[in-house]
């Protein structure tokens, strides 16, 4: 990789650059006194910003540094002739590997343009200037109709295509003559991109805007040039996500190591789940049933605020790939509302910080939680599903842990049993397991697939990847990791009619919960009302109320929903695997793969070879209904 320096733009530097480019080598070079070319490796396509001879946009180059094959020029006068030599030297280069060559060059409208006289915003405007020809060709009908979707704040683009051969920004003559474009068969496109993203009263820059405005023009180039690639050239790259950036670099590695460290340095659910619920349970049982249980917190050994100061010092601005910014940037939100979460444990804004989290309960949920208590009526425990003993079931799960160990990868996840949990987690890729349970037998594999299968499978999934905070979670990984786990237990078949009522159930008490229930309302909805027996009720009250009101219970049959929905619409189960993530991240966990960013997940789970789970995940796919999940 060549090193970012600040030599003179001349002869010798542009050969250097070709020498490395003629090798597939990675450049990223700076060109004094503030221009840079970034080239991930070979491509057919270059995106360029000369600023205008009148004086630069300040923040336009924003829309060509996060692409793979980009250049933004130098902006003083004696730099212009060289850039338009080192334009000719990339073409010359590339476009014998491809066959030909596409360049867009983009450039910010005036301001002036921008209308002054309204009371919000408009929306997006691109000119898009291309060639004298008898017909569109496809690269640029694609680059129109990607503009086209192009929305910000609700405001759809509007969109000029300009026939035209003057082919490049104001004041400045073509980079490329049309006799060396006839010569290397490439292809010019000029693209003008009104500058909403600054107030026209005060000229201030509008970030919100000019991030939504660069991450989806910047797509839409991209489509254009894989279109470009697809039709003109021998690339043989099967999706626009494979022209992007594949390189890793330093300012994105830095980042996620420092939110890795900032989520790292709390368990949000040790810090609000209770340590004394055995205990509490049976005072409870003793004051029969009317009065609230107390319950008792471990001790916060960090302080919230000053992690939130370095959550809020991660210079995530200076990451210029567009996707892993957006995922850098929801991350810190997320984790933010983590932090304050424990800060305001057993106080009045927990409630409406862990709604703002987990998300609210719409009427679609509820409906399904109603119908899946009334049509799955309580089940009697059974006299042949005997007790398995905590020992057992530690050993067992123990043969899990051993079986990911059997690839040779990283994988140090452990067991732990606890006195201070009434329950079964995971915590940093190891299981957790409460001293004193013990098992149904037919719930112990699903159970096991549930907590090691899934969620100990998906952190060292993640763990083994260059992106750290895939171990860590993406944001709103939780709903995702919950519901992929439950219906691993149905892969399994063991999901039956109780657990699936289990996950209604805690909607309902959700919803109890937001409406204004105390605990004891709570638990008497739950166990007169729905038929749980009183340590179900119990142990689900708690998980609501604990630390003053906690809503993460409902991503569990919602998450349940998002699986059978994503599957039944084509989504890909292993994409599911790779790392902690949220439903909506699946197509960027695909883009990255495609870019060679991720490596392909070292633990696959043993039930996803299974015949019968495939026999499964195709019923479900052709009728996506919970209530059919259910197994006896």
């Amino acid at each position: 990789m060549a090193k970012s320096t600040t030599v003179r733009l001349d002869d010798a530097l542009i050969s250097s650059i070709r020498d490395q480019l003629d090798q597939n080598r990675r450049i990223r070079q700076v060109l004094p006194p503030d221009g840079r070319l970034n080239i991930d490796r070979q491509l057919p396509f270059l995106f360029v910003y000369r600023p205008p001879t009148s004086g630069g946009d300040a923040d336009f180059d924003r829309f060509t540094t996060g692409g793979a094959s980009m250049l933004v020029a130098p902006s003083v006068k004696r730099s212009r002739a060289w850039t338009s030599r080192l334009v000719l030297e990339l073409a010359e280069t590339l476009s014998p590997i491809f066959g030909a060559f596409l360049i867009i060059e983009l450039w910010p409208g005036s301001v002036a343009s921008v209308e002054t006289d309204r009371p919000t915003m408009v929306g997006p405007g691109f000119k898009l200037r291309a060639g004298r020809t008898d017909k569109v060709s496809s690269t640029v009908e694609r680059l129109l109709t990607s503009l086209g979707r192009v929305t910000v704040m609700k405001h759809k683009a509007k969109v000029e295509h300009l026939i035209t051969n003057h082919l490049s920004g104001p004041g400045h003559t073509a980079l490329l003559s049309a006799a060396n474009q006839r010569r290397l068969n490439t292809t010019v496109l000029a693209l003008e991109v009104d500058p909403i993203y600054y107030d026209p009263t005060t000229g201030d820059y509008l970030p919100l805007v000019g991030r939504a405005l660069v991450r989806q023009t910047s797509r839409a180039m991209q489509q254009a040039a894989f279109e470009f690639a697809q039709v003109e050239t021998n690339d043989g790259s099967m999706h626009y996500h494979a022209l992007g950036r594949r390189s890793f670099v330093a300012a994105a590695k830095r980042v996620d190591k420092s939110l890795a460290e900032v989520a790292n340095s709390f368990d949000l659910l040790l810090s609000v789940t209770p340590a004394n619920t055995d205990a509490a349970f049976r005072a409870f049982r003793r004051s029969k049933f009317t009065k609230p249980p107390r319950f008792m917190y471990r001790p916060v050994s960090f302080d919230p605020d000053l992690l939130k100061r370095q959550l809020w010092n991660i210079p995530i601005e200076r990451v210029e790939d567009l996707t892993l910014d957006q995922l850098f940037r929801e991350k810190r939100r997320e984790l933010d509302l983590k932090l304050t979460l424990v800060a305001e444990r057993e106080r009045k804004r927990f409630l409406p910080t862990s709604m703002a989290l987990y998300g609210p309960i719409d009427s679609q949920l509820e409906a399904t939680a109603a119908e899946i208590l009334q049509t799955l009526p309580p089940q009697k425990a059974s006299s042949h599903h005997h007790k398995v003993k905590l020992a057992d079931f530690v050993s067992r799960a123990q043969v899990e842990l051993d079986r990911l160990r059997e690839t040779g990868s990283l994988m140090e996840g452990q067991i732990f049993v606890r006195d201070d949990v009434s329950s079964v987690m995971v915590s940093s890729g190891s299981l957790i397991v409460g001293e004193g349970m013990s098992f149904p037998a037919n719930r112990v594999e699903p159970l096991i697939q549930h907590e090691v299968g899934t969620h100990v499978l998906t952190y060292w999934n993640g763990r083994a990847q260059p992106f750290q905070l895939l171990a860590n979670g993406l944001a709103g990984h939780d709903e995702l990791q919950e519901g992929l786990a439950v219906f691993v237990e149905y892969l399994v078949g063991g999901l039956t009619p109780t657990r699936l009522r289990t996950l209604a159930a805690r909607v309902v008490a959700v919803r109890s919960l937001l409406d204004g229930a105390t605990f004891v309302d709570t638990f008497r909805l739950l166990h007169d009302d729905n038929g749980l027996t009183a340590r179900g009720a119990f142990l689900i009250a708690t998980r609501v109320h604990r630390g003053g009101g906690l809503t993460k219970d409902a991503v569990y049959l919602r998450g349940l929903e998002r699986v059978v929905d994503y599957l039944a619409k084509g989504g890909r189960l292993d994409t599911l695997f790779v790392g902690k993530i949220a439903t909506k991240h699946a197509q960027v966990i695909e883009e990255l793969q495609r870019r060679h960013i991720l490596i392909p997940p070292p633990f696959r789970p043993s039930y996803l070879d299974s015949p019968d789970s495939h026999y499964r995940i195709e019923r479900i796919k052709e009728n996506p209904r919970l209530l059919d999940l259910a197994e006896d």
